[in-house]
């Protein structure tokens, strides 16, 4: 599965598939696919996180971990929008997704704050 595989089934999570059409090589997207790229890897990976260089490009991630990719980036996703209830319900599917991973959760939060 790619980055923008992704995108689009998270847009299509949120029924928003029109906001694709701009996000085929959008910064922003990749950015947003990164962030739970970057979460997601740490349960699998021991190495030093590789981000995507596009959206193109092919996750390395197994397919344990894709649901969770989809509901990460539509939770994402929802906070730039306002729509609160469907922030809330990609939220608790990632939480869900999540369990099913594997792994240790290790956040970019527990780091900045020095308890890493």
């Amino acid at each position: 599965m790619t980055g923008l595989s992704v995108l689009r089934n998270a847009y299509g999570l949120l029924e928003q598939p029109h906001r694709l059409a701009g996000t085929d090589g959008n910064e922003s997207g990749l950015l947003v696919v990164n962030q739970i790229y970057s979460e997601l890897w740490h349960r699998e990976q021991t190495g030093e996180f590789q981000p995507l260089e596009h959206l193109r490009q092919p996750l390395k991630l197994s397919s344990r971990c894709l649901p969770a990719m989809t509901y990460g980036v539509a939770t994402l996703l929802c906070l730039n929008g306002e729509d609160g209830c469907a922030y809330e319900r990609c939220l608790d599917l990632y939480l869900r997704a999540l369990t099913h991973t594997g792994g240790v959760l290790r956040t970019r939060m527990h780091t900045a704050a020095g308890e890493d």
